[in-house]
């Protein structure tokens, strides 16, 4: 053995302070065989603090594009379409960025960007629409090696629950009993505050928004000054519906816990089509009008948009 030298002194761990490190070294008949040059380098490695794993470098995940319609003000979400979606990303906590397009570029952009029109046109004419909501998302390739467009409120929910299932907004199995609820809210909510809403519009829109609205809306429905002759009688009608949906909530039992949600405890795109014609109206109503509509049944549609001030952010 070469035990004589100093170097094998230290290698073998009879200068070392450590008497199990000494202990192990002494015993170990492999590593006493070494060269004192090898046994210097695996003592070294020994001695040396095992070092941290490497963390694997996360891929920053890349923005999505959400395409909005301002208002006169800027970046204010107004259209209950997109409201439902931003409520959904926000909701999934998705990074994500807005693109504001006003309503003459809606569909200019929609060809750009390769998303699929979504409505016929009303006129009558046979043509197609691009409508706001539109997304296009980076972080998913199509077929054709370019980020993933899509169109349509419900579709993109959809789509998002399928590539980022963390924090579904439409739980497995609930697309039925979904359907059934948007229709009921269209018949009790949506449909009932359009006739009020949809004339007021053009007040909150640029020049540009307001001459597209007022120039296609008039040419589908007629003048829109004639959509709500008594608005008394519009709100009335308006009560009459928020009555049918509160108490379908209150089926849930009692307190604000269970009746604040359509699934107490949580979040879901059902919540989300409840709330978007309420803020749509908090947009475009005056102040009377809006106070009138937050306190009715006991104040629950203020409580219920009060209470989802996290999924009401623009990013």
């Amino acid at each position: 053995m070469d035990g004589g030298s100093s170097n094998d002194d230290i290698l073998t761990g009879a200068r070392c302070s450590d008497p199990i490190i000494k202990n192990r070294m002494r015993h170990c008949p492999i590593y006493m065989s070494l060269p004192p040059a090898t046994k210097m380098r695996a003592f070294v490695r020994h001695l040396r603090p095992a070092s941290k794993p490497k963390q694997m470098s996360t891929k920053t995940q890349s923005l999505i594009t959400l395409f909005d319609i301002p208002t006169a003000k800027g970046a204010e979400t107004w259209s209950p379409n997109v409201w439902r979606i931003r409520m959904a990303l926000n909701y999934k906590r998705l990074p994500y960025q807005t693109q504001w397009v006003e309503y003459p570029d809606i569909g200019k952009v929609g060809q750009e960007i390769g998303a699929k029109p979504t409505t016929p046109n009303p006129d009558g004419s046979g043509t197609l629409l691009w409508t706001c909501p539109m997304i296009i998302d980076p972080n998913h390739i199509d077929s054709d090696g370019k980020p993933t467009v899509i169109s349509d409120s419900i579709v993109i929910a959809k789509y998002l629950d399928e590539v980022y299932p963390e924090r579904k907004v439409i739980p497995e199995g609930t697309d039925a009993l979904y359907n059934v609820w948007s229709q009921f809210i269209g018949q009790n909510i949506t449909g009932k505050l359009a006739s009020l809403l949809v004339p007021l519009c053009p007040n909150v829109l640029s020049e540009r928004g307001k001459e597209y609205f007022i120039t296609t809306r008039e040419k589908w429905w007629g003048p829109l000054d004639k959509m709500c002759p008594d608005r008394e009688k519009g709100w009335a009608g308006v009560q009459e519906g928020l009555n049918k949906v509160a108490a379908a909530l209150d089926a849930n039992g009692e307190g604000d816990e269970k009746r604040l949600r359509v699934i107490p405890g949580r979040e879901w795109y059902a919540d989300f089509t409840l709330i978007a014609p309420l803020l749509w109206a908090s947009t475009i109503v005056d102040k009377k009008e809006l106070e009138a509509l937050r306190g009715w049944n006991d104040g629950r549609w203020g409580k219920i948009l009060d209470s989802h001030a996290e999924v009401l952010r623009i990013e």
